[in-house]
Formats: structure tokens, C-alpha cells, sequence
């Protein structure tokens, strides 16, 4: 019969043992060591840059105070071109519709000489003094919306709701006739009013609206005036 005490010698003889194999071996290879580090192509996630919401507008009104700039029915902001130097106007202008492209310079017997900047086919802002940039800038277009390079329409209307292209006689209703010039010229009737007053001057003893105003001929909407064009301004 084994006695306690061998029991322990053996016990202790395997942990020294087991200890041994468990113990590095000054011998051996170092293991190997790991490093993590970062890929050469991660970069930091970028915050997303500022959304303009003038580039969310759908629709441009044309009032007696500017161009009203609008999603749906939210106003987001309103262009005085009125007071505006050009090349502010141009700049809020181009953060709805885009780049423009100049237009040079136009004068005629119903326009005076002014610098423009264009806007799809017919959609026109411009001095109305060749030599200078500040003042009463004129707008006039004749396009019934302008296609900007995101996707968008971007419709262009007189305060009524109508654009060109559109008949004119819900307008010429809504208008007090001392506000309308109606010039039958064959063979096209030519039609003028001021849809949204500002206030008549005298010019030539003469009431001159001045205002937002349309231009027709035989009955359609051809032109939108802003309000720095007289009615009667030929």
C-alpha cells in the first residue's frame, strides 16, 4: 500500500512536469507579433455638403415686388431686381436656374441699352444703362419654364398663375382696363397690361402703369415683364 507521502512526491514530480512544457524555451522563435494598422485608402467619412435650397425651386412668380422664388407653395426667397446690383441679381438667379450665358447688349426702339445675361431660350435679366451694374434692372421672358441641368422645370408665371403660352383673358378680367392697352395691329391683335401694379406715372400726359406686366398677341401670353418696364414704354 502506498503511503500519503509517495502520493504527494508523484503529484508534485507531474506539476513540475506540466509546468516545463507550459514554459518558454530560450531556444525557440520568437512568435511572431501582429500589428494592426489603418488601410492607405481609408479616409475620414466626409460631412455631406450644405443642400442649397434654391436649387429646389420649381417656380418663378413675377411680381410687382420681383421674382418670387418658390417650392410648391412655400416662398424661399424673393429677387428685388429693383434694387439688386447685377451681379447679385445674377448670382441668386443662377443658384436656381443655373450658369447663364451673356447675352450682350441690346438696344431697339422698345428697349433701352442694357447688358443681359440669358437664361434658357428667352429668359433675359439686364441693366437698362450700358454703363453700369447698379439700379433698375429689367426682366423679361418668353419661355414658359426653363430645363436646369439637375432635372427640374422650372415654370415661370405671372402672379395669376399663368405663364406663356397661356390664354391671356383670365388676366385681361381680373384687370382694370385703365391698366390694358389693346393696339389692333393686323394681322396679329397685340395685347399689353399690367397685371400687378406698383403705381402709374405721367409720361407724355399720358397714364403709364408701371408694374408686372404681360404682353399677348391674339389672345395668348407671349411675354412676362417684371416691373421696370413701363406699359406703354414704346
Amino acid at each position: 500500500m502506498k503511503s500519503s507521502w509517495g502520493i504527494a512526491v508523484v503529484a508534485a514530480a507531474v506539476l513540475v512536469s506540466v509546468a516545463g512544457c507550459a514554459g518558454s524555451d530560450p531556444t525557440a522563435e520568437p512568435a511572431p507579433t501582429v500589428t494592426v494598422t489603418a488601410s492607405a485608402n481609408s479616409t475620414p467619412s466626409a460631412s455631406p455638403a450644405p443642400v442649397d435650397e434654391l436649387a429646389s425651386v420649381d417656380t418663378i412668380v413675377v411680381t410687382a415686388a420681383g421674382l418670387s422664388l418658390r417650392q410648391g407653395d412655400s416662398e424661399l426667397a424673393m429677387l428685388d431686381v429693383v434694387a439688386l446690383p447685377l451681379d447679385e441679381a445674377v448670382a441668386l438667379l443662377s443658384r436656381v436656374l443655373g450658369e447663364p450665358q451673356e447675352a450682350g447688349v441690346e438696344e431697339g426702339h422698345c428697349t433701352t441699352a442694357q447688358t443681359r445675361w440669358l437664361w434658357g431660350d428667352s429668359t433675359y435679366l439686364g441693366t437698362p444703362d450700358l454703363y453700369t451694374d447698379e439700379g433698375t434692372l429689367t426682366f423679361v421672358t418668353l419661355d414658359t419654364s426653363v430645363s436646369t441641368s439637375d432635372g427640374r422645370e422650372v415654370r415661370l408665371e405671372t402672379t395669376g398663375g399663368l405663364a406663356v403660352g397661356d390664354p391671356v383673358a383670365p388676366l385681361v378680367e381680373a384687370t382694370d382696363p385703365a391698366l390694358v392697352d389693346d393696339f389692333s395691329v393686323e394681322p396679329g391683335r397685340n395685347l399689353n397690361l399690367v397685371y400687378d401694379l406698383v403705381r402709374i406715372d405721367q409720361l407724355s400726359d399720358e397714364q403709364s402703369p408701371y408694374g408686372a406686366s404681360v404682353g399677348s398677341v391674339d389672345g395668348v401670353v407671349t411675354a412676362i415683364r417684371g416691373q421696370s418696364m413701363l406699359k406703354d414704354y414704346c
